[in-house]
């Protein structure tokens, strides 16, 4: 997987080129088809120069499929997606700049959330973009469930109490739990037990049985092996004091596009599943200090990585 400014390796398939082209098209403001097609040749001569060079007809394959891959992208981000494909869908064009639009704008967070390195790299303008991706993860969580909902970021990112402090906080937020116990072991020992975000739909009444979802979030493109970490029943017997009455619903926030292919065997593992074309999908309503953070962060990281 290719982290920017670098490329893509010979080997790349549809979704990761598709970034590839967004990113290109947002730094030179367009990319077509016959541009992706003339780089995937210079890849192939570059990398199979003692053979095996790909087919000039299974690059242009290769080429509509990217195009493809953006088209769908398009579609789930239907309220906002910072691209414009041309009529005859070999082309893009970056129009995040042209609107203000808060969509376009997470979008391009999360692209470049993406693909570039969030363990050395995630600190632009005095803004830790994984805090930031856990601010944009509880919006759309609580954008999701309704208008009466709430959210909040419980995972490393809150560094603000200890984990005791923030299990306490948590229950007396959802009504449920009734506050921390240390038979899970030694809080002191815990940042967040796997649980970055948590949004719930609270009852006028404030009395338990309500919809919860405890979620996980991550960057980049590495998180296979993290997908079923955060479980909600485990981490509820071992922190809280009782079990909420309703069992929360596992989620798990990326801020990649995952593609088709990926879309079932991931979900499978992770539970309720927001990807970035999700998260784009439903980050309307998120408050203005959550987008200025967001908005300052990639206009930083962009201004240093283009």
């Amino acid at each position: 997987m290719f982290k920017w400014p670098n490329t893509p390796s010979a080997e790349a398939d549809e979704h990761e080129l598709a970034d590839f082209v967004e990113l290109v098209s947002w730094r030179d403001g367009r990319m077509s088809a016959v541009d992706l097609t003339r780089h995937l040749g210079r890849l192939d001569e570059a990398d199979y120069a003692e053979g095996g060079v790909q087919e000039e007809e299974g690059v242009n394959f290769l080429a509509e499929s990217v195009f493809d891959e953006l088209e769908r992208r398009a579609e789930a981000c239907v309220h906002g997606y910072p691209f414009s494909i041309g009529n005859d869908g070999q082309s893009v064009r970056f129009i995040g700049d042209d609107t203000g639009d808060a969509h376009h704008a997470v979008y391009a967070f999360l692209l470049l959330a993406t693909r570039l390195n969030m363990n050395t790299d995630r600190v632009h303008d005095g803004i830790d973009g994984t805090a930031v991706f856990e601010e944009l993860a509880a919006e759309s969580a609580r954008v999701y469930l309704g208008p009466r909902s709430q959210s909040l970021v419980f995972g490393t990112a809150a560094q603000e109490m200890g984990f005791k402090e923030k299990v306490d906080g948590l229950c007396a937020s959802i009504g449920e739990g009734d506050g921390f116990s240390d038979r899970g072991g030694d809080g002191r020992r815990q940042k967040d037990g796997k649980l970055d975000v948590v949004a719930w739909t609270p009852f006028s009444d404030g009395l338990p049985s309500k919809l919860l979802i405890f979620g996980q979030c991550k960057t980049g493109t590495h998180f296979k092996d993290q997908l079923t970490q955060m479980q909600p029943d485990a981490f509820c017997n071992k922190w809280f004091r009782s079990q909420p009455t309703i069992t929360p619903v596992r989620a798990f926030f990326v801020s990649e596009a995952l593609p088709r292919s990926r879309w079932r065997n991931t979900a499978v593992d992770a539970g309720l599943l927001f990807d970035r074309c999700r998260i784009v999908d439903f980050i309307n309503g998120a408050s203005d200090d959550v987008l200025d953070k967001t908005q300052t962060w990639t206009a930083a990281a962009w201004a240093r990585r283009r």
